[in-house]
């Protein structure tokens, strides 16, 4: 199973599906795109790149970041909205942008069951803070990557309650905001991460095995949930979630009004790890 950004990558080592020579880089027409209104709602507005072999970013203006040749954006809120594109060749990017248009607020597209439970939905108080369970069972785990018939589950490893005292862990809170769908991270000045991530984290020492690593609070990023055959929770940029393994990306394995449980990748394959969340 493979999903997620690795952290700390830079755009540029994206792979390209074009086969570009050295020093060829997108031109202006690489970097135009196309939209129109989904048939489904008015609110809802469907990109496409206009040469769909190169890797495609886009920032939809909403705060939400995607990647892909074709993406769909949802603008709850009435009002006018920067979409920019940028691609990649293996020379160079090129960037566009363009503006919409957004007549009518329509908040049913915020009346979503996983929006409701991240942020407490548009009846509450327009944002929920969870931090690591640190009073259960498996709070924290690790298992293969594939899974094995066992299924998802951290087989190799699982946390007892409140076993990683002092690390940098247990005093985070994430902050989900239905608005805009912002995130912050407030780790209060250390997070924990894996050891073989340690040399990539200036100033970090082991701490009961892996390590802890001086950080600063990831404020105004963004959160975006993907639904489908699996449903994936992302956070943007250099924020991310619990235990860091190199990605901020997350398979949702169970998500209620109180907890949330995570299965997320390895950043040196082999290995799925897990992570149970409550809110507060």
């Amino acid at each position: 199973m493979r999903y997620g950004i690795i952290l700390f990558s830079t755009l540029f080592l994206f792979s390209c599906k074009k086969d570009y020579t050295m020093g060829d880089a997108p031109s202006d027409e690489d970097a135009q795109f196309a939209y129109v209104v989904s048939l489904s709602n008015a609110n809802t507005i469907e990109f496409t790149a206009s040469n769909p072999d190169l890797q495609c970013l886009w920032d939809l203006g909403n705060g939400i970041k995607k990647q892909g040749s074709n993406v769909t954006g949802e603008y709850p809120y009435a009002g006018t909205y920067t979409v920019k594109l940028t691609v990649f060749g293996n020379g160079g990017s090129k960037s566009s942008s363009q503006i919409i248009s957004i007549a009518q607020d329509d908040l049913t597209l915020l009346n979503n069951p996983f929006y409701n439970k991240l942020t407490g939905g548009v009846n509450g108080p327009g944002f929920k803070v969870w931090h690591v369970d640190s009073a259960a069972v498996a709070h924290l785990g690790v298992g293969p990557d594939p899974e094995s018939a066992l299924g998802s589950t951290p087989e190799y490893w699982a946390s007892s309650p409140n076993e990683k005292p002092g690390c940098g862990i247990y005093d985070d809170r994430y902050i989900f905001y239905l608005n805009g769908f912002k995130f912050d991270m407030v780790n209060h000045g250390d997070v924990y991460i894996h050891n073989t991530l340690s040399s990539t984290f200036p100033g970090s020492f082991q701490n009961l095995f892996d390590y802890t690593a001086p950080y600063t609070d990831q404020l105004d990023e963004s959160w975006q949930i993907t639904e489908g055959t699996e449903n994936v929770l992302s956070v943007s940029n250099n924020a991310f979630l619990g235990f860091y393994s190199g990605f901020n990306t997350y398979r949702i394995l169970e998500i209620t009004d109180t907890t949330m449980y995570l299965q997320y990748a390895h950043h040196a394959g082999g290995l799925l790890w897990y992570l149970k969340l409550k809110s507060e």
